[in-house]
């Protein structure tokens, strides 16, 4: 008995890299160029919670010296 054509196709391909950066990667690159040592990092409209873990992912990401701090309720970066 012959097999019935499929409706979908799969085709090679390679997953193209992510091309936009974060509002988090911004603000640890924006740190990293400063002349700071350390930082309250304010964001309105997140949680101190999602600021803390979106700081630490883009930390880690971007391989920066870097370490977040919470304190408080409220979120730091210092130069490590």
């Amino acid at each position: 008995m012959p097999r019935a054509e499929k409706s979908y196709k799969l085709i090679p391909a390679d997953i193209p890299p992510i091309t936009r950066a974060g509002v988090y990667a911004e603000i640890v690159a924006d740190f990293v160029a400063s002349d700071l040592d350390t930082a309250l990092v304010e964001l309105p409209g997140r949680k101190a919670n999602s600021l803390n873990v979106g700081l630490r992912k883009a930390v880690t990401a971007s391989g920066a010296k870097v370490k977040v701090a919470m304190r408080g309720g409220q979120i730091y970066l210092q130069k490590t």
